[in-house]
This record gives structure tokens, sequence and C-alpha cells, in this order.
């Protein structure tokens, strides 16, 4: 077999590099799906306390309960916009990281890709030095029969 791929290091390098930046891809989907649960949860809070004090509000319940209703309310869209912002940023976040995934896949398959022109390059020369061989010995065969 020819010399070993000088590279070989640094393709192990790119390979843990990438395996570091799915891990932590990973963690940004996984955070981002949480937080849209979360909000998923508090919209589902926020229409079951509507249809509660339109009901309330229908059945003309005191002032001071609806007061309570509006005012939770309130609170809730505020949590709710504030969980949207979370989510806007967990996003781009999970975007940049899929960005920096991206690229140490497009290194590390580079380096293979001359991982692969090198074994290429010294199978060749291996084919060539044994058809040399083979044509040596064949000439020296002839040579002997005459």
């Amino acid at each position: 077999m020819g010399r070993p791929f000088k590279l070989e290091a640094v393709l192990n390098q790119r390979q843990h590099l990438e395996e570091s930046a799915r891990k932590i891809f990973a963690d940004a989907v996984r955070e981002l799906s949480r937080a849209q649960k979360a909000l998923s949860g508090m919209e589902k809070t926020r229409a079951q306390y509507r249809r509660a004090m339109r009901l309330k509000q229908d059945n003309s319940d005191s002032a001071m309960e609806l007061i309570l209703y509006t005012r939770y309310l309130g609170r809730l869209d505020s949590e709710i916009r504030d969980q949207q912002r979370v989510i806007d940023e967990l996003a781009k976040d999970k975007e940049d990281k899929h960005v920096a995934l991206l690229s140490t896949l497009k290194d590390r398959k580079i380096i293979e890709k001359l991982k692969e022109r090198h074994l290429a390059d010294v199978e060749k020369k291996e084919r060539t030095m044994e058809q040399k061989l083979l044509n040596d010995v064949a000439i020296s065969r002839y040579q002997r029969k005459q």
C-alpha cells in the first residue's frame, strides 16, 4: 500500500466538529419545539378563558369578575407576545446553527474528496507498478525462450 493520507488527522477533526455542530443544532431544534409547545399551551388557555368570559358576559355575571378575566387575559396576551419573541429568537438561532452545521459538513466533504483522490492516485500508481512488473516478467520470459 502507498503512503498514508496526510490529512487524516484533519479529517478526524472535521468529523468531530460536524458531530458537535449536529448536536448543537439538534439542541436548538428541541428548544424551539419546546418554546412552540409552551406558546400553544398559552394560546389554548387564552381561548378557554375568552370563552368563559363570554359565557359570564352572556349570563350577566358580576362586573368585578369580568374585570378580573379582562386583566388576566391582558396579562396572558402580554406573555404570549413575549413567548413569540422568544420563539423568533430561537428560530433565528436555530437557522444560524443550521448554517454552521452546513459549513462544517462542507468542510468535511472537501477533505473526504481529497482523501478519495489520494486513494485513487495510490491505486493508480500501484496498478501502474504492477503492470510494469508484469511487462518486465513477460519480456524476460520471451527473451529466455529465444
